[in-house]
This record gives C-alpha cells, sequence and structure tokens, in this order.
C-alpha cells in the first residue's frame, strides 16, 4: 500500500517522467589516455571521481553515447554492486558510463535536483532492496529503474523541496566540519 500524498500529487512511474538509460555493458578496449569511462565505483557522495577511471578511445565513446549520452544535470545511478549511491552530473567534460544507470529530466515534468532526491529517498532504497537480484554481485535492472513507484508534485513544489533538503545537506555538512575542527582543537590543547 502506497502512502498517501496530497491532493495536487500523483503517484507515477519513473519511466512515465524520467527518460531512464543505461550506459554499455560492453567492456570497450582500455587505452593509457582518452575519454573517461565511468563505472559504480566513481560514483561518491560529493560527486564523480575521475581520479580512478579507466579510459577508452573516441571511437568507442561515440558508440555508448549514441545510447547514453551524459549532459549537465543528469542523474547517475549504480546498478551493480552497491546498488543507489546517486549522483548530479556537474561535471561538463565528456565522459561514458558502463553498467551504470543514467536519468534525464528532459521531458519537462520533473526537476533534476528532485529526481537525485528521489532517488536517494527512503521509498526508492525500499523498491530497490525488494528487487536487487544476484549472490556475490548485486545488480538491479533497468526494468526495475523505469518502474520505480514515485510521489510526483507539481513542478514549482518539487523545486522547492529540493532547494530545503540542499540546504539542509549545506547546514549539515558545516556542522560535521565544524565538529572535526573543534576535535583537532581540542586534541591540539
Amino acid at each position: 500500500m502506497r502512502p498517501s500524498i496530497p491532493d495536487q500529487w500523483s503517484w507515477v512511474t519513473s519511466g512515465e517522467v524520467i527518460d531512464v538509460r543505461d550506459g554499455t555493458h560492453d567492456t570497450p578496449k582500455y587505452i593509457d589516455e582518452g575519454i573517461p569511462l565511468v563505472t559504480s565505483k566513481n560514483l561518491k557522495h560529493n560527486g564523480i571521481d575521475f581520479e580512478n577511471v579507466g579510459f577508452i578511445s573516441e571511437e568507442d565513446h561515440v558508440a555508448i553515447s549514441k545510447r547514453s549520452r551524459v549532459d549537465m544535470g543528469d542523474t547517475l545511478f549504480a546498478m551493480i554492486g552497491t546498488i543507489g549511491n546517486p549522483v548530479i552530473v556537474r561535471d561538463c567534460r565528456e565522459f561514458s558510463i558502463k553498467n551504470v544507470a543514467l536519468f534525464k529530466c528532459t521531458k519537462g515534468e520533473v526537476a533534476p535536483s528532485f529526481c537525485y532526491r528521489l532517488l536517494d529517498s527512503p521509498s526508492v532504497k525500499r523498491q530497490l532492496d525488494d528487487a536487487t537480484r544476484g549472490g556475490t554481485q548485486k545488480f538491479v535492472s533497468l526494468k526495475v529503474l523505469r518502474n520505480l513507484q514515485i510521489p510526483l508534485p507539481p513542478l514549482a513544489e518539487q523545486k522547492r523541496i529540493a532547494a530545503i533538503l540542499d540546504a539542509a545537506d549545506a547546514l549539515r555538512a558545516k556542522r560535521r566540519e565544524s565538529l572535526a575542527q573543534l576535535d583537532t582543537l581540542l586534541q591540539s590543547t
């Protein structure tokens, strides 16, 4: 049973309002220098870790981009290993993705920052826990990601909710930083 939501909101599947794709499943040939190939291990809480990526040729990048071109504002989501860990793309450099879901808010019904918040919500995490497959190597399918049940408020409300949560995250980060400085100060005395 779904929780109740305000009258102006509606329940939808993610695929109805968000273009949900994934990166390549093939393993292109790695080279010493070239275009970064981002995988689940490169998705970190604070963004994409480009320090520990493999590189592929321009030709492979173009082929992968036909299926899953990554643009600013898209949300990346780990599909294999540690499921989840959504990241909003804030880097304008060219890169490709492998075994990573790509959420593109191009239909105009979902604000990118709200999409990120949805994918990090307890409701979505519960759905993914129920649908995750695999023994040693956990994975979630593209079909599952396209069928996530999400509450959809009007666009202005989405932006307001995301802004409040962004501000709360910023305050928590400042608090952690202050506590770390306080701890350093106490240790030095």
